[in-house]
């Protein structure tokens, strides 16, 4: 609450209370294609603030692939506009425009230790009205970084999976353990965290782009 005395204001907080930075934005154009982008500084990082959208260079999959292959979130191509596309890890590794890159474990971690406070899913998720209902939007710190994830789901296989639920971001850092692997992590609709794991490189998860 605000208190005044004279031209003094104070501000008083109750245990309760989080501050929230306002978060530092500005706006890309990717040249290769013309697309523009959202960008917000977090930490000592620029990153994009909406998942990459590009595709000029790479084809199109059907099914799952050892080479660079998109796919349209809920195999529908209406879906990219405000979703971006899904990667499998070879189109991921090439897709950044110049002056940007796939982040890596560490640029994740840097990320999420640049989030004030807990329920860091919830702070990087946005746009609550195309999450299913669940402990994600539901948390009152919902949207707060500006970061604004979305929930694109996934490719597998030969299908398509937890759009609505789920929001999966490719890293540029290998499974140590298996060549054909690499590290991801994942935001999903009932839980106010973040989680790290390792799939398939021939699986196809959203991309955001870091600044060199």
């Amino acid at each position: 609450m605000l208190s005044y005395a004279g031209n003094i204001v104070f501000c008083v907080l109750d245990e309760s209370s989080t501050l929230y930075a306002v978060p530092d934005t500005g706006k890309f154009v990717d040249s290769r294609d013309g697309n523009s982008y959202k960008t917000i500084k977090l930490g000592n990082q620029v990153w994009m603030a909406e998942n990459l959208r590009y595709s000029k260079d790479i084809p199109l999959g059907t099914s799952k692939s050892n080479k660079p292959h998109v796919y349209n979130p809920s195999g529908k191509a209406e879906n990219v506009e405000q979703f971006g596309y899904l990667y499998n890890w070879y189109a991921a590794e090439k897709a950044c425009p110049e002056g940007w890159h796939l982040p890596t474990n560490s640029d994740w971690k840097q990320l999420k230790n640049a989030i004030i406070g807990e329920n860091i899913g919830s702070q990087l998720a946005g746009k609550a009205n195309l999450w299913n209902d669940g402990v994600l939007e539901r948390n009152t710190s919902f949207g707060k970084s500006g970061f604004s994830v979305l929930p694109a789901g996934s490719f597998d296989e030969k299908s398509y999976g937890n759009f609505g639920s789920f929001a999966y971001f490719w890293s540029a850092t290998e499974y140590e353990y298996y060549s054909g692997n690499a590290y991801f992590r994942y935001i999903y609709y009932n839980y106010s965290g973040v989680v790290s794991n390792y799939s398939s490189k021939s699986d196809g998860f959203s991309v955001r782009c870091v600044k060199d």
